[in-house]
């Protein structure tokens, strides 16, 4: 019986390197590529052959043309920055988490979202908004949300959302005129 589907050929089999050349044409696809990832296109992305970028964890597969990107291997942070909390109107991008990156790291915003209690599906609260900087609040905005709107890595055309400079901080402001109950929400991969 072959492991791995690999043919091993029985003692004296006759042409018993036809089974082995099968086995060379199958490793192409079962050993992951490893290199930087600016160096992907120097190996052939036969159909199901995977690359892996030492450099900044991307994943790719290859469908027999080109490589497309799967994810990357990294540390994942954010999610839900709470349950639904009130922020008082007249707020001004109040800081409510920070992410410090290390040497050679870097934040990527996978998605973001401001759900708002009460408000109606499909609508957006324009004055009220959760905001990502590269830095501090004073700093260059990363990406930002109004209430009650989700962006998405996947489906934004302006994604992704990547950045060296440390701190990322995310902040809310409020100018709705009133309370507001939200959940901040921000997912990221932090990569090398």
């Amino acid at each position: 019986m072959s492991n791995h589907r690999y043919n091993t050929p029985a003692q004296g089999t006759l042409d018993w390197h036809y089974p082995l050349n099968e086995n060379f044409e199958k490793l192409d696809n079962d050993v992951e590529v490893r290199d930087v990832e600016a160096n992907k296109n120097n190996y052939t992305p036969a159909s199901g052959a995977k690359f892996f970028a030492t450099d900044s964890g991307a994943v790719y597969i290859g469908d027999g043309s080109t490589w497309k990107l799967q994810g990357y291997v990294h540390r994942a942070g954010g999610g839900d920055l709470g349950n639904y909390v009130n922020y008082e109107n007249g707020l001004a991008d109040e800081e409510i988490n920070k992410f410090i990156l290390g040497p050679e790291e870097k934040l990527e915003v996978v998605r973001i979202a401001l759900p708002v209690k009460g408000a109606s599906e499909g609508t957006t609260e324009p004055d009220v908004t959760l905001t990502v900087y590269e830095g501090g609040t004073n700093d260059e905005r990363l990406v930002s949300v109004s209430g009650n709107e989700l962006k998405s890595e996947t489906s934004d055309s302006s994604a992704p959302w990547v950045t060296s400079n440390s701190p990322v901080t995310v902040a809310i402001s409020n100018a709705s005129g009133e309370d507001v109950n939200v959940v901040p929400k921000v997912w990221v991969n932090i990569r090398r």
